[in-house]
């Protein structure tokens, strides 16, 4: 089995980060958000001749699935963040007046989904939305807006709760092994060992 590929493209107007991981033999990849249908990424998929296989949302913020607007990629998203694609005082688009709705039906995640013969583990994280999702590909651990390295995500926004979010991040961390790669929704990349020391939000008070 081919050893897998992974690149982070910063993207979009709140620089989220999109991730691509590819199998280079097979030319096949699926995509960690998507902010924007342009840009380097494409460029890149363009260059290497990639094929999409699906795209897999974090969560239902605006800044991580602007891209679909214009791509038609399958899609996954948990089914308690589908109400944020039509609403953009829940997607968050409407605090930077830019209304943006996306009416595409999406794939529900189940446990595990897969890509190239590999399991992708499906953790259902809420907090910073009730749909925010983790998700495991061996060690990689690609956490959307819940967890940063040393910090989280915001829970003072609609439909957000800074009990859930700090709930599911103990869970991953008593669960997961503490070498997993920390891949966030932005900003720099950290692991799960890393934030469990030195993380503010995770201490005991």
């Amino acid at each position: 089995m081919a050893e897998l590929k992974i690149k982070v493209f910063p993207a979009g107007p709140l620089s989220a980060n999109n991730y691509l991981i590819f199998d280079k033999e097979s030319k096949k990849a699926f995509i960690v958000d998507l902010s924007d249908s342009s840009g380097e990424l494409f460029l890149f998929l363009k260059n290497e001749k990639i094929e999409v296989e699906f795209v897999a949302l974090t969560h239902g913020h605006f800044d991580h699935i602007e891209g679909l607007r214009q791509r038609d990629f399958p899609f996954y998203l948990h089914p308690k963040d589908e109400e944020l694609f039509l609403d953009p005082n829940k997607n968050g688009s409407a605090f930077f007046f830019d209304f943006k709705k996306i009416d595409k039906k999406p794939f529900y995640y189940k446990d595990v989904i897969t890509f190239s013969g590999r399991q992708i583990e499906v953790l259902h994280t809420p907090g910073h939305t009730p749909g925010s999702v983790s998700l495991k590909l061996g060690n990689w651990l690609f956490t959307g807006d819940t967890l940063f390295r040393e910090s989280i995500g915001r829970t003072d926004i609609p439909l957000a709760s800074s009990e859930l979010i700090l709930e599911s991040i103990q869970t991953m961390l008593s669960i997961l092994p503490q070498d997993c790669i920390v891949y966030p929704g932005h900003g720099p990349s950290s692991t799960l060992e890393h934030e469990k020391r030195n993380n503010p939000f995770l201490r005991e008070p």
